[in-house]
């Protein structure tokens, strides 16, 4: 029997990683090792055990029937220990780096709650991948924390999802146009900004139009919601943005001229094995509530959350 006085704790994060990720490349990625320095621990997994554990495949690693046995429980203990560590106050970090990935358009919204939230100390870091690999980095630790619009998991491991109260888009404008149109014919003539990180440029409001052969008129695009205020307040141009976000610029709004609302469906999405500290956890309320959503998220609303991987 394996006396867990010769176990390295760090061998069964390795070890989770691997299985998690059938790739000891991404699960380096993952643990901020080397490849070396994984492939080293999978070796000593391997002596401890007395078994292969995983099997290379042309994909990665494929586990073998002892790995599969153990894998539950490995999970189980390290969840628990980081539970119980979770109560320690010392265990906070001082001035946590929190990395985020939001819609362009949810910046005000989302940096500004999070600096201003009470005790705060964490250290705010935003940039905005492309959205194919925006699950990936938040998979192999390059993101702590992603808002985006919801979509599947798609069984990528470790990741867990929970799906926000949908916001709904207005017409939004500024200083300089007196009033906003009443007619879906004035509406498309309204020359527009349109505010999006993608080179199409297209949003909800385009796609829905687009169903029915209309065409909203452009006038520029921008990939921030600072310059776009900057623009409205000089310019009578107006914008099709979520209700949020245009009440944080502080710019009027209007319905839209459409017979059907149009909908921005969200989700919150974290990689929940290895960095799941205090101040994270905390971060998520903050965004949460500055969402419209409820404030809290006790230990056991498990069902609020959606598992890569469940069925």
């Amino acid at each position: 029997m394996l006396d867990l006085r010769q176990l390295d704790l760090n061998l069964l994060l390795a070890f989770d990683a691997i299985y998690q990720q059938r790739s000891v490349t991404r699960a380096a990625d993952v643990m901020s090792l080397s490849q070396p320095a994984m492939s080293n621990a999978l070796r000593r997994l391997r002596e401890l055990c007395g078994d292969p554990l995983f099997i290379k495949s042309r994909l990665g690693v494929t586990p073998t029937l002892v790995a599969h046995r153990l894998a539950d429980y490995v999970r189980a203990a390290l969840e628990s220990l980081r539970d119980g560590l979770r109560m320690i106050p010392a265990a906070r970090q001082n001035n946590p780096l929190l990395r985020i990935s939001c819609l362009d358009c949810l910046q005000p919204v989302l940096l500004d709650a999070l600096l201003e939230a009470p005790h705060a100390d964490w250290q705010v870091r935003y940039f905005q991948p492309r959205r194919r690999d925006a699950l990936q980095e938040l998979a192999s630790g390059k993101l702590d924390i992603l808002i985006d619009i919801d979509q599947p998991l798609a069984g990528l491991s470790g990741l867990h999802k929970r799906t926000l109260a949908a916001d709904h888009y207005v017409f939004a404008y500024g200083a300089a146009l007196k009033e906003p149109p009443r007619t879906l014919q004035a509406y498309l003539q309204q020359p527009q900004i349109q505010v999006s990180s993608r080179r199409d440029g297209l949003s909800p409001v385009d796609l829905q139009l687009g169903l029915k052969g209309l065409r909203r008129t452009i006038a520029v695009t921008t990939q921030s919601t600072l310059a776009a205020k900057l623009i409205a307040d000089r310019q009578p141009f107006g914008l099709s943005l979520p209700s949020r976000v245009a009440s944080a610029l502080g710019l009027q709004q209007a319905p839209l001229p459409l017979e059907d609302a149009v909908e921005l469906k969200l989700a919150l999405y974290i990689e929940a094995r290895y960095r799941f500290e205090r101040s994270r956890e905390e971060a998520m309320h903050c965004l949460l509530n500055a969402l419209g959503e409820p404030q809290q998220i006790p230990a056991k609303t498990q069902h609020l959350w959606e598992r890569a991987g469940s069925r």
